[in-house]
């Protein structure tokens, strides 16, 4: 992957969110107050944290209360105060959800009066806190959240691709790497096409959007967990000998070429719907700031320039490590996505009301859930179980024929 070949991905991906600003400059309210979080709770659903105070008041005697928190999530999701906060603090978003999903579990389980009670009342505060009234945006604070977004969103994606690249250099086969732009660049139109789609054809907000995050994430989940296993399993020398001479002979199978171009698809499109959200809803606070729309473009810009030099860093690093080692890391940092895709994808899937939410004690383990997506609920761990437990079977797997084949190499000496 060329410094001129990042550039130009980047640059693609650069328009895309860039049309997404521009798009919903058009449809921003023009009052000022819009700029806050709190001018975009939704008037007409309600104050939130007033319907779980509700909704705990009437539990456990009012059966409805345990609907009343469900649908009052379903809103919140649909509701732009959810991109807002979900673009601004991350970490503070999914603090959000994991307590309201808990919320709604635990009264469905029919927990303890004071325990469900407790739990209300600290969602409830959060949602206070998230929605008082603030001063509007300022050109700095818009300049720093365009350039935190497309960094924190394009890192994870373009750390896959370059890791993509640098193996196509070094089986031989530099000019595959089309493969992984054509798959990336097709992520990017599709998540364009899908942002538009979502504002002027079919809406696509709350639970079917949490149900598009998870489907696409779970199909990743297979895709980067057989791509680890297969880089792990040749990270050994004379494995690695025997792929390099196939390779050589032709050029990469049917079956590889659509994994990767596949791989390079989910990867960008997980990232690229989500991400024109974002710049919408930041978009919207920079109505009526001076030069709001300037601090947003030339943050983009600068995340841009920052996600380049990365790129170019990560791949130039990538294809000078020996290759037993670049591919075992390449393996254990694909499996590590794949083990954090599994939790989120199943979380998205219980916030799409498609999966049911079993709570369980594992305490505020914020760096687990921030990094690996680990929940306190059983559904997405028993999504991860399931992920160590087929790398356990696979390592295992390799051992025995590895040791197997050594074992027939030496009896067939003379």
């Amino acid at each position: 992957m060329s410094v001129r070949s990042i550039v130009c991905v980047l640059v693609t991906l650069a328009g895309l969110l860039v049309l997404g600003p521009v798009r919903s400059r058009a449809i921003a309210p023009s009052d000022p107050d819009s700029q806050s979080l709190s001018a975009s709770a939704p008037t007409t659903d309600g104050d939130f944290a007033a319907r779980i105070r509700d909704a705990a008041a009437r539990y456990p005697g009012d059966e409805s209360a345990r609907l009343a928190v469900g649908d009052a999530f379903l809103r919140f999701e649909s509701s732009p105060l959810d991109a807002q906060i979900k673009s601004a603090d991350p970490t503070r978003y999914r603090d959000l959800e994991v307590r309201w999903l808990a919320l709604a579990g635990a009264m469905k389980s029919g927990a303890p009066v004071a325990e469900v009670r407790a739990q209300a009342a600290t969602l409830a505060n959060i949602l206070d806190d998230l929605t008082r009234p603030t001063l509007g945006a300022s050109p700095s604070s818009l300049f720093v959240d365009a350039l935190l977004i497309i960094v924190r969103e394009g890192f994870e994606a373009l750390l896959i691709l370059t890791a993509l690249a640098a193996y196509l250099v070094k089986v031989g086969q530099p000019e595959k790497r089309v493969l992984i732009y054509g798959g990336g660049g097709a992520a990017v139109l599709a998540s364009l096409a899908l942002a538009v789609g979502a504002q002027r054809v079919l809406p696509i907000g709350g639970p079917a959007r949490e149900a598009l995050e998870g489907i696409t994430m779970l199909i990743a989940v297979v895709v980067l967990f057989a791509a680890s296993y297969w880089l792990i399993s040749k990270a050994e020398a004379r494995r690695w000998q025997a792929f390099v001479r196939t390779r050589l002979e032709g050029a990469l199978g049917t079956g590889q070429a659509r994994s990767v171009v596949l791989l390079a698809f989910l990867v960008v499109f997980r990232e690229g719907f989500e991400t024109v959200l974002f710049y919408e809803a930041l978009a919207g606070r920079a109505v009526g700031v001076a030069l709001g729309f300037s601090a947003v473009a030339s943050g983009l810009a600068l995340g841009i320039g920052c996600l380049t030099v990365i790129g170019v860093a990560l791949f130039r690093y990538g294809v000078r490590i020996p290759i037993r080692p670049f591919f075992a890391v390449t393996g254990v940092m694909l499996y590590v996505l794949a083990f954090k895709f599994a939790g989120a994808g199943v979380r998205e899937l219980q916030e799409a009301g498609l999966v049911s939410v079993t709570p369980v004690g594992l305490g505020e383990l914020r760096w687990l859930r921030d990094w690996l997506a680990v929940y306190p609920f059983a559904e997405p761990l028993l999504a991860q179980a399931v992920l160590v437990a087929a790398l356990v079977a696979g390592v295992g797997y390799t051992l025995v024929a590895r040791n197997a084949a050594a074992a027939g190499a030496e009896a067939a000496r003379p």
